[in-house]
């Protein structure tokens, strides 16, 4: 049945299931601020969210973006207590890693739950691949280095930032 002419039809805002979310936040639930995630293998969104950011109690919301996301019980970002609070001040302990505010903890290039077969990694010893043994199922990451021709197309990439 159709809607009549005129009127407007309003139906209730749902909430994401895990599996039908198109994109997945990770929320410090400090100050608000967020990033997105993606799992693979047998590891939830809401464990890599953990990983990502140790140091801090986190929320994961799902929206196609973070102004339309909500929890798995349907709170929207913006009504969380501390929604955008990062925008407007540096919350004292609020942190991912326990040192700063805006960093990530660091995790081994292992354990990243992001990495898949042959994504490139650069490591101090160059740029290396994603190699065939890669598994986030529990086998070790196999880095190998890239073929000549991806490192000469990558040569003169200004370097933006140096630790």
């Amino acid at each position: 049945m159709g809607v009549p002419e005129g009127e407007v039809l309003v139906r209730p805002r749902r909430a994401y299931s895990y599996s039908s979310a198109p994109q997945a936040y990770c929320v410090r639930s400090c100050d608000g601020r967020y990033f997105p995630i993606t799992t693979s293998g047998n590891r939830s969104k809401s464990a890599s969210c953990s990983s990502f950011c140790p140091a801090a109690e986190t929320k994961v919301v799902y929206g196609s973006s973070i102004d339309d996301a909500v929890t798995e019980g349907g709170k929207s970002y913006s009504e969380l207590p501390n929604a955008y609070r990062y925008r407007d001040e540096l919350v004292k302990g609020c942190t991912c890693n326990g040192k700063n505010p805006t960093g990530l903890a660091q995790i081994k290039i292992e354990d990243d739950p992001t990495l898949r077969r042959g994504d490139i990694v650069a490591s101090s010893s160059g740029l290396m691949i994603a190699g065939r043994g890669a598994d986030r199922r529990g086998a070790s990451l196999n880095l190998l280095p890239a073929p000549r021709s991806i490192r000469s197309h990558y040569r003169r990439v200004p370097i933006v930032a140096a630790q």
